[in-house]
Parts: C-alpha cells; sequence; structure tokens
C-alpha cells in the first residue's frame, strides 16, 4: 500500500493516457463508421467534437448533443456520438451561414456556426454548432454550396 502513496504521479500518468486512449478509439470507431457510410471522394471537410444546439423549429430551448459534422459534396451531416441523432441538410437548401454567440433567442456563451436552410416543410430553418475553425467552416460551406448564388444575401 505504501507503494501507491509513493506513487501518486504513477496513477495520474495511467489515468490522463486512459482518457487520451479513450478518446483515440472513440474517434477510430466514429471514423470507421464514417468509412462505411460515405465513399472518400465524397467528404470534403470533416470535424469530431462538434456540439450540435438543435433547429429553431423544434420547440424548447437549445439542446445539447455532440458528435461529428461533415461536409460533403452535395450536404451537411451531422451524427451525435450518444444519441444517435443524424441531421442531413442538403446543401442546395442552405441559403446562409454565419457566426454568432446565441441560437432560438439564447445567449449560448460560445462561439457558434449557424446554418440557415429550408426544411421539408419548405419553410426557413437554422441549426447551430460549436465547430473547432468556424471561419474555416463558414467559407468551407460558403464555398461549396453559396458560391455563384444570390441566396447568401436573403436571411
Amino acid at each position: 500500500m505504501n507503494f501507491l502513496g509513493d506513487q501518486q504521479w504513477l496513477i495520474i500518468a495511467l489515468v490522463f493516457f486512459g482518457i487520451i486512449a479513450y478518446i483515440a478509439w472513440i474517434r477510430w470507431r466514429d471514423r470507421q463508421w464514417i468509412n462505411r457510410r460515405f465513399a472518400p471522394e465524397t467528404i470534403k471537410a470533416m470535424s469530431f467534437g462538434v456540439n450540435y444546439f438543435g433547429l429553431v423549429s423544434e420547440p424548447g430551448s437549445p439542446r445539447r448533443s455532440s458528435g461529428f459534422l461533415i461536409l460533403l459534396k452535395d450536404r451537411l451531416f451531422y451524427r451525435s456520438r450518444l444519441k444517435k441523432l443524424e441531421l442531413e441538410i442538403p446543401g442546395s437548401a442552405i441559403f446562409h451561414v454565419d457566426h454568432d454567440r446565441g441560437h432560438k433567442g439564447v445567449n449560448l456563451h460560445q462561439s457558434v456556426v449557424r446554418v440557415f436552410f429550408v426544411n421539408n416543410s419548405q419553410e426557413k430553418d437554422c441549426a447551430a454548432f460549436k465547430l473547432p475553425y468556424p471561419p474555416q467552416w463558414i467559407k468551407a460551406i460558403e464555398n461549396s454550396f453559396l458560391a455563384n448564388t444570390d441566396r447568401g444575401a436573403s436571411v
């Protein structure tokens, strides 16, 4: 028992590397799922550790789930890690993308990328995501779906 008391750094190191290994395993598992579902040539960008705050059209306050976001040639695809929630936004339905700190009238106290699109009911809707490198994601979405159009002008 005295050994464990003298080697506290070893316990801390094992816990730390255990957490790193768990994160790596989760990302590997997500990547395997992505490889089975999508052809590699259709994927333009992807981010793990994305937080999704729901759609404006959904009742209630913003919800939060964690997962990954993929920019495909023809759409945006989000999948949550635990709830297995999936969201597909066709690129042709996207008319604006921006950066804000709120969603559904609630200040989220963090930077989010908002994607405005026309949903299946032909109504304007908005999804919010906390992403790494928001300016790059905004530019990638604009270049993929809003380039050479005037859809981005009407929010």
